[in-house]
């Protein structure tokens, strides 16, 4: 069963570049990517999460090479990290990953810092430090080095005795720390997670409700991704009681999207669903 919580990109430190760290780390992995593993890359470059999870578990049964297996691995774990889902599940994925030493250090650094962020939302301090550290004792490529120590920079800061058990890791952190960019430091700098509004608890009940007494009789029937229930339980997170009308214009848009046939996913049970993120629709509400 998926958890219904919603990371906010403001949560993980660097998810922005954490998504191009993944992208170069996929790219390290096979010269010839399935054709599910390259439209997975784009899907997660793009924010579609489902889609992008979707693509990488198909990959994994297409894949013929071990390191374009561990790729597809990667994908969908951080797709479904973003998502929110089975948290434990991912961050045990992740930590296979970065700990198993056949697997190509790209994609290894490339887990242990996703890994990182992962115990890091959750207020895991020694969740966070080891794959952190890893990450930055091994990454090879700079954007990943700078942003896994920077992460650590900041984790080692507010933990002084952590920080008196690590004074090699800690003075080398101070001695790298004047070459990250600025933008670095400010994608880096931990966030705490906010809760839900006031506003966005009806929308959630009344998906909570028909998870539970409606969808189980009447099974799947949405054709796009996300599902209209998961859908209108992102709206109402992000936009509070607009939630509903965010809804509204879904239904009527849905059998134009049907018909058009653009973006199709072909999901883990081979249905064929066609994507239509909430973040296609949104945008002019967050020019805040």
């Amino acid at each position: 069963m998926f958890s219904t919580r919603i990371v906010s990109a403001r949560q993980i430190p660097g998810l922005v570049p954490g998504i191009f760290f993944l992208a170069l780390g996929l790219a390290a992995s096979a010269a010839r990517p399935g054709v599910a593993l390259e439209l997975g890359r784009e899907l997660l470059a793009e924010g579609q999460w489902a889609a992008a999870r979707a693509e990488g578990l198909r990959a994994q049964t297409e894949a013929v090479e071990a390191d374009d297996v561990a790729a597809a691995r990667l994908l969908a774990a951080v797709a479904a990290l973003r998502m929110g889902q089975d948290r434990d599940e991912v961050k045990a994925e992740l930590e296979a990953l970065w700990q198993d030493e056949a697997v190509p250090m790209a994609i290894r650094s490339a887990a242990a810092y996703e890994g990182g962020g992962a115990a890091w939302v959750e207020r895991d301090r020694a969740g966070a430090f080891l794959p952190w550290k890893f990450a930055f004792l091994n990454a090879t490529n700079p954007p990943l080095f700078w942003r896994a120590g920077c992460s650590l920079y900041f984790l080692l800061k507010d933990d002084a005795a952590r920080r008196d058990a690590e004074p090699a890791v800690w003075r080398s952190l101070l001695s790298c720390r004047d070459a990250w960019p600025l933008t670095v430091w400010r994608e880096c700098q931990p966030r705490r997670p906010s809760a839900p509004s006031w506003a966005s608890r009806p929308g959630q009940w009344i998906v909570s409700f028909y998870r539970a007494q409606i969808g189980p009789a009447i099974g799947a029937r949405c054709d796009l991704e996300p599902s209209c229930s998961e859908y209108f339980r992102q709206a109402s997170h992000a936009h509070g009681l607009l939630g509903v009308s965010i809804m509204a214009d879904r239904f009527i848009r849905e059998p134009t999207v049907v018909a058009a046939k653009e973006k199709p996913i072909v999901m883990p049970d081979g249905r064929t669903r066609y994507a239509d993120p909430l973040s296609d629709h949104d945008a002019w509400m967050k020019g805040r």
